[in-house]
């Protein structure tokens, strides 16, 4: 048999110390199209006590976070192939009930949903990763979770990142498909490409999903994600790669040459810097472009699982890695090192230069003394500052975390982060570099970086009232605590659980990075035009029978203040459970105290040190009923109303 062209095909596969990987080969002979694979694994029991090592290479499979993003766009790019679908006629045509309060929603169209520019606020998070159930609440409920809800930007103005558009494209492949988003994967994905693990949370059995690790390297339960247009498929790193080999140049396996180029181009929007395509992260990267390859590329995190997809079309190249634990960046990493060994064999040298060692100055000029001031964006306030005109200072204002950064000037005009104390002369540049610049635009003072775009804007004089700032002062350095969700939402396994508000001298008129309303509403008066504005959430304070709460409803999670949270006792034998209002309880002197639970079906416990850090889990499988707690922390127990948690507690 004559083979006209070879294509490679690499997949990796890492789990806690162990990967695997698979490589294909693609002969293309004609018409005929044979697919030869080669497999090789390495594994390394995991021993650490409490964990399980049965998570072998036997798991099959992860959840490929954010890479989902690609299956529902080539699903209504499908449909539009078929002419079911116009890419620019309005979302509200094909979903009649999609109703936002801000009327500027009609004209969200196809096309924005897919490449970021819909202006959506963001991501509802609540309920979108459970640990070992499957529900329908989250799709069920994401039109009526929408309704009350404002943009963020007019639509089509700029991209930022938003999940959301692609859950709505998951509803918008059912509506006109008149099949579930499942049902429409399996029959028009799946089946043509012949994948055999891939699916969703309603057809995949999860003892094949690859192990995910918590505190101390303890085997967690299976994760479960809801969101399956914005990250919930389920693949193994084959599946992945083999589904990239569908955006080749001159196949027609899933769609036609006309819907892989549209949804090659770049689709950027306003200022941003990022290449976006329709579904794609990125569809250019610089040394690949300078060696004449175009690579399509998507990345993807859960919680605790990773994910990366490149794709090089005219070459006939497509990688993935896959990871439980990690991130996508080093995926991603790891990806493209594949991707060069796979060009090489083309006699194609992609060739990556050495990063520019940046030519500092020590002297700022004086005119960038004017940038001095408070900069915000969506989630705090810092200084700036240039101590002495020799570098420039950046301090945490309202933040979790109290940061002080230093960066020294180059001749470029930039400024670089750096490594140890620039007044010292012993500063040396953060590698990879991470540079920053002032730029204006319309009287309106940015700090901008290159991958991002806008990160930071320079905040005007605010007034507001006496009474005003005097309430949202009151609740300075108070930490909240998440109360809702079920039992199995993974939200309360992550730092994200609790959060501090914080207002600053300085900065008067801001808690965190949102604009003070009134006593108990803040929100966002200006909205960076870039992905840093991704996520966004106003503030809304209520007080329920004397226990005051903050309600961020745009993400779909309350807290409840920590001054309303009692201490846990010794005589406490029985907690009693109520549906959707988790009850927190201080862990204040319970040093050599360990619990025995009794758990119901459909409830959880988690226990968390003084900072936080998860120590404890009922999702954590292998454990026992038998809890050592730290001598300060918290403690929270979610179920359902009318079943409790029965206690007995010990001492050493």
């Amino acid at each position: 048999m004559k083979t006209k062209k070879i294509a490679k095909i690499c997949s990796v596969f890492v789990l806690g110390g162990a990967i695997a990987y698979s490589i294909c080969s693609i002969l293309n002979s004609g018409n005929d199209l044979v697919i030869c694979k080669a497999e090789e694994s390495m594994a390394q029991e995991n021993t650490t006590e409490g964990s399980n090592s049965d998570a072998g290479m036997h798991s099959r499979f992860l959840n490929i976070g954010s890479v989902s993003k690609v299956y529902p766009v080539t699903a209504v790019m499908q449909l539009a192939d078929k002419g079911l679908v116009d890419l620019d006629a309005p979302v509200t045509e094909y979903i009649p009930d999609f109703k936002m309060v801000d009327e500027r929603y009609k004209d969200i169209t196809v096309r924005m949903l897919m490449n970021h520019t819909s202006g959506l606020m963001g991501s509802k998070y609540a309920g979108s990763f459970l640990l070992d159930e499957a529900g329908s609440a989250y799709h069920d409920g994401f039109l009526k979770h929408l309704e009350t809800q404002s943009l963020k930007a007019e639509p089509g103005s700029f991209n930022c990142y938003c999940n959301d558009g692609f859950t709505l494209l998951e509803i918008l492949t059912e509506r006109v498909s008149g099949k579930s988003f499942t049902e429409y994967l399996t029959e028009n994905i799946v089946g043509p490409l012949s994948l055999e693990h891939t699916g969703t949370v309603w057809n995949t059995d999860f003892s094949g999903q690859a192990a995910i690790y918590g505190s101390g390297n303890i085997r967690l339960a299976h994760e479960c994600p809801q969101l399956i247009g914005a990250g919930g498929i389920m693949s193994d790193a084959a599946d992945v790669c083999t589904f990239g080999t569908a955006f080749f140049t001159g196949n027609d396996m899933l769609l036609s040459e006309a819907s892989k180029k549209e949804m090659a181009k770049n689709n950027q929007a306003g200022d941003s810097v990022e290449n976006f395509g329709l579904g794609w992260d990125s569809v250019g990267k610089k040394d690949y472009d300078a060696a004449g390859v175009t690579v399509l590329s998507k990345g993807g995190d859960t919680f605790f699982q990773h994910g990366s997809l490149v794709v090089a079309p005219d070459e006939k190249v497509s990688v993935a890695v896959l990871s439980s634990g990690g991130d996508s960046g080093l995926d991603e990493d790891v990806a493209l090192k594949l991707m060069d060994i796979a060009l090489s064999d083309q006699g194609i040298n992609v060739v990556h230069p050495e990063e520019e060692k940046p030519q500092l100055t020590d002297q700022i000029p004086g005119e960038y003394l004017a940038y001095e001031g408070v900069y915000c964006n969506m989630e705090k306030t810092m200084r700036i500052s240039f101590p002495e005109q020799k570098y420039m200072l950046l301090t945490t204002l309202t933040a979790d975390t109290d940061v002080e950064e230093q960066y020294q000037m180059t001749k470029d005009g930039s400024f670089v982060k750096m490594n140890g104390d620039v007044a010292s002369g012993k500063a040396i540049p953060v590698t990879p570099v991470q540079a920053l610049t002032f730029e204006e635009k319309d009287g309106q003072v940015y700090v901008t970086e290159p991958h991002m775009g806008c990160v930071l804007y320079k905040t005007p004089q605010l007034r507001v009232k006496k009474e005003v700032q005097s309430a949202w002062d009151a609740r300075d350095g108070i930490r909240y605590y998440c109360v809702s969700g079920s039992a199995s939402d993974e939200f309360y396994l992550i730092e994200n659980v609790s959060m501090s508000l914080h207002t600053n001298e300085e900065a008067k008129g801001y808690v965190n990075g949102c604009i003070m309303q009134d006593e108990n509403h803040a929100g966002y008066d200006m909205v960076l035009p870039s992905t840093s504005s991704r996520d966004l959430s106003n503030l809304r304070m209520e007080t329920v029978e004397g226990k005051e709460y903050l309600c961020m409803d745009e993400i779909g999670y309350r807290y409840i203040s920590g001054e309303s949270i009692p201490t846990w006792t010794k005589d406490i034998s029985k907690v009693d459970l109520t549906t959707d209002e988790a009850s927190w309880y201080k862990i204040d002197g319970a040093e050599d105290v360990t619990l025995r639970l009794d758990i119901p079906e459909g409830a959880a416990v988690c226990v968390y040190d003084q900072n936080m850090n998860l120590k404890y889990s009922s999702h954590m499988t292998g454990y026992g009923d038998k809890v050592p707690l730290p001598e300060t922390g918290m403690m929270v127990f979610m179920g359902e109303t009318g079943n409790s948690v029965r206690v007995e507690q010990s001492a050493k």
